[in-house]
């Protein structure tokens, strides 16, 4: 008789740890885990950290280097029974204070205090967690406002490997390379919690814009079968990434997801690197833990006539209402246990994500007759002309084909009067070989040849100027309030 599943993450580890010792957990760079040495080393910095007062419920914002350390802290904390929020470090100083004051935690872990915790010398005293308890905080995005600290409990996450391992999508035999960063929901749940839930190794790479030829490199010496980005990562991977030294035969699932997916991004990348059916598009959100929709491999991907990719279907568990077609798209919402417990001291938000027993996602799609999810973008961020609404992304995707564009971002502005709401593009490109007045025709003509419709402004700015969150994404709701004051350009 097989024995019941963990129930909460300091039970994974545990377990894992007693079962495949000498197995390998992760590496980074030259470095290296096994699940022995990650559950003794996480175990004497939980000892250290009982030391200085930190225990079961407490709350601890991680605010250090990708790296080993830092994951031997985030199951330290699973151990002891407290709550870790990791934050990016690189972000602006006043950025990262903000952001911690966020979550009020009892101590903050930098890479030097981390340096002083590594060596408890006393037995750990062992908590009663529970899986109603806190696993960990997740910053959201922050693309429609000021981020937020999603609560997920233990039952949410572990709900979650368990559903995803029960589809296949983790094999005993898999390996996985991530560099995604541990401060995201992707990178931390997919490449740092699944690996010790199923036992599988993974190969954790520094997680910047430079190192993205090197993930492809890494899936290619280790024989890599499992991996994941945002779809912009698989866009610059064409770019960045030498053909001749990429190997994909291994690779069975690339989740694409984390973003606004688009087919041509698919087309090109497995066209590039001659990695036909790889590129698996999702749908998820830290809300409900990850993934909300996925496609399996070997499934269908599916197009429909305004250009939206399906993200596949519902992992098991989950429910999800959404619109009937593209001309009737709705809220999605979703109904499970991965669904989160709230916001952090954020009651009326939570209210609004929150209603009975469905998790408001404030997303627009639609599920076609087979079950597949179709997202359209964030509700508040889609493009009304003329009765209707237009995603974003169809005018996104025609900008950026234009020589010079380097990022393209839609927004409706509010109509001032009685007049109509005035759809924007703005673009970010350099001027040393185009002009603005021939960036912006040219924008316009590719909008108008994919959507039917010429934008009312194209608004052309220097690079870095589109304001966007720490992992990549626009930001529409500070877009949206530059566009409505300046008609000359953006900022944050």
């Amino acid at each position: 008789m097989s024995s019941p599943q963990p129930s909460v993450l300091r039970e994974a580890l545990l377990r894992r740890a007693a079962a495949n010792s000498g197995s390998l957990a992760y590496t980074f760079g030259e470095e290296q885990l096994t699940f022995g040495e990650l559950a003794d080393r996480a175990s004497a910095r939980g000892c250290a950290l009982q030391g200085r007062g930190i225990g079961h419920g407490d709350r601890v914002a991680i605010v250090m280097t990708p790296g080993p350390a830092l994951l031997e802290v985030f199951w330290a904390l699973q151990l002891i029974g407290a709550v870790p929020c990791i934050v990016n470090p690189a972000m602006p100083s006043g950025t990262v204070a903000h952001r911690v004051e966020r979550v009020r935690p009892k101590v903050i872990l930098t890479d030097t205090l981390a340096d002083e915790i590594g060596a408890g010398r006393r037995a750990l005293r062992e908590p009663d967690v529970e899986a109603e308890d806190l696993a960990y905080l997740q910053l959201t995005s922050g693309t429609s406002g000021e981020p937020r600290a999603a609560m997920v409990t233990q039952r949410n996450v572990i709900a979650f490997v368990s559903a995803r391992g029960g589809q296949g999508q983790i094999a005993d035999d898999d390996v996985l390379v991530s560099w995604l960063p541990p401060w995201h929901d992707f990178g931390l749940v997919r490449f740092i919690i699944t690996p010790v839930y199923n036992g599988v190794g993974c190969h954790l790479l520094e997680p910047t814009i430079r190192s993205i030829p090197e993930w492809l490199y890494t899936i290619s010496r280790v024989r890599g079968t499992v991996t994941g980005g945002p779809d912009m990562a698989y866009r610059l991977a064409v770019r960045m990434a030498d053909p001749a030294r990429v190997d994909l035969a291994s690779l069975r699932i690339a989740s694409n997801g984390a973003e606004p997916v688009r087919w041509s991004t698919i087309e090109r990348f497995e066209a590039h690197f001659d990695a036909p059916g790889r590129l698996l598009p999702g749908y998820g959100l830290a809300e409900a833990t990850l993934s909300v929709a996925v496609h399996q491999p070997g499934e269908e991907r599916i197009v429909d006539a305004r250009g939206n990719v399906s993200c596949g279907r519902p992992i098991p568990g989950l429910e999800v209402r959404a619109g009937v077609d593209l001309d009737h798209p709705e809220e999605i919402r979703v109904q499970g246990d991965t669904v989160f417990a709230g916001y952090l001291d954020a009651p009326e938000d939570t209210a609004r994500a929150l209603r009975g027993d469905w998790l408001h996602t404030g997303d627009s799609g639609y599920l076609d007759d087979a079950g597949r999810l179709f997202v359209l973008g964030r509700r508040d961020g889609m493009l009304k002309r003329a009765g209707g609404v237009v995603a974003p992304r169809e005018l996104e995707e025609a900008a950026e084909q234009v020589e010079g564009v380097r990022i393209a971002a839609a927004a409706s502005v509010p109509p001032s009067g009685d007049s109509d709401p005035v759809i924007v593009v703005a673009v970010e490109a350099r001027l040393d070989q185009f002009s603005a007045e021939a960036i912006s025709a040219e924008v316009s003509r590719r909008v108008v040849a994919a959507v039917g419709f010429a934008p009312g402004r194209v608004v052309v700015v220097p690079p870095r100027t589109i304001p966007r969150t720490d992992n990549g994404k626009v930001r529409h709701g500070l877009l949206l309030a530059a566009l409505g004051e300046d008609a000359d350009g953006v900022g944050e």
